[in-house]
């Protein structure tokens, strides 16, 4: 009787500390970050393309997507620090429910920038970017809005950055508590020989890459503000000619438009793509922001005052800026762009607790 007594025991001991493991195990599975960061693990990738490595990242928070924009690809992303200065900040989020007062205050002072790639079926290659994600974006669980930034032509994706300034004026603007800014995300794709391409019947769109990738990509892999009202599109000379079109054809999707010496030229587009004729067509009233800029020198301005007069003729609001002074360059628009931040920033709370939380 003995003998069978212990066995019993020892059977049921056995099934105990195999429930204890199997719960430990689930938990410890639970705490995965939101969002990846640099320090995310990993499978690396090695390909065959001149960015070397590209770096698998599951996205780890689903997010609803606005009807008109459906996923098409296969994401990657590459990462290495653009601003080695920076030490990404720990990643502490609320559980659902937590109230945001519990959580221990955050100080930090610096956003984090880093260069990522994601595979783009469109374009049959990687999409590289730079993302600027400001302080304290993975400590606050709030769901932050973000303006999506296109480049020029012969530029690439640190154009905004590298050559405008835009992540220092950014950051500059942040520490500036008489003249609040709000916190944004800053997503700067490469537009590479897709975004120069004129032909819009035969081969791939960069609009498609920006509507049916990028943006399903950024909003399942960050908690950035997933709707509408959380998302602005902009742009430099082509990249500008990008954003206006993009934003035109699809006003829904975004709450503001930002064309930054706009390169408008009849020939450059079809009707049905080009700012010119999309002016003179778009469904009023027009529930979306336009700001408009430009040297009085530049090249462009005949072709903007016409874009700027079809607007104010159909009464469509718009804010339309010439500049006495500069040109068709980056130090123009570097001396623009904390204008820019600012027009980006006016719909948006400079108190991160009034934005939606990561959990709705």
């Amino acid at each position: 009787m003995h003998s069978v007594l212990y066995k019993y025991l020892m059977k049921r001991l056995v099934y105990l500390l195999g429930v204890v493991f199997v719960s430990l195990g689930l938990g410890i599975a639970a705490c995965e970050p939101l969002a990846p960061t640099p320090n995310s693990q990993a499978v690396i990738v090695i390909t065959n393309t001149p960015t070397a490595v590209v770096v698998s990242v599951t996205p780890l928070l689903s997010t609803p997507l606005p009807s008109p924009v459906t996923p098409t690809a296969t994401f990657l992303a590459s990462i290495s620090t653009a601003r080695p200065t920076m030490t990404p900040t720990p990643t502490v989020l609320p559980s659902e429910g937590e109230n945001n007062a519990d959580l221990p205050p955050c100080e930090a002072t610096e956003g984090l920038s880093f260069d990522s790639a994601f595979e783009s079926i469109i374009a049959g290659e990687p999409i590289r970017y730079r993302i600027y994600l400001p302080p304290c974006f993975y400590e606050t669980g709030r769901r932050y809005p973000y303006v999506i930034l296109l480049h020029g032509s012969s530029y690439n994706y640190t154009q905004w950055d590298e050559e405008v300034g835009i992540v220092d004026a950014l950051e500059s603007a942040l520490q500036d508590k008489d003249n609040a800014i709000a916190p944004m995300v800053l997503i700067m794709p490469d537009g590479g020989v897709l975004q120069e391409l004129n032909d819009y019947t035969n081969g791939p769109l960069w609009e498609q890459v920006i509507l049916t990738e990028l943006i399903p990509y950024i909003e399942s892999s960050f908690c950035v503000w997933n709707a509408p009202e959380g998302r602005a599109i902009g742009g430099i000379s082509r990249g500008g000619f990008w954003a206006v079109s993009i934003g035109l054809r699809n006003p829904s999707l975004f709450t503001s438009i930002g064309g930054h010496s706009p390169a408008f030229f009849e020939d450059n587009a079809p009707p049905e793509y080009n700012p010119l004729a999309l002016a003179d067509v778009v469904t009023t009233p027009l529930d979306v922001r336009i700001y408009l800029d430009i040297a009085r020198s530049d090249v462009g301005v005949a072709n903007f005052s016409r874009f700027v007069s079809i607007l104010s003729g159909r009464n469509i609001p718009h804010i339309a800026e010439v500049s006495p002074s500069g040109d068709h360059t980056d130090s123009y628009w570097a001396s623009q762009v904390e204008n820019y931040l600012r027009f980006y920033s006016e719909p948006w709370p400079t108190d991160p607790a009034a934005l939606p939380s990561c959990f709705s």
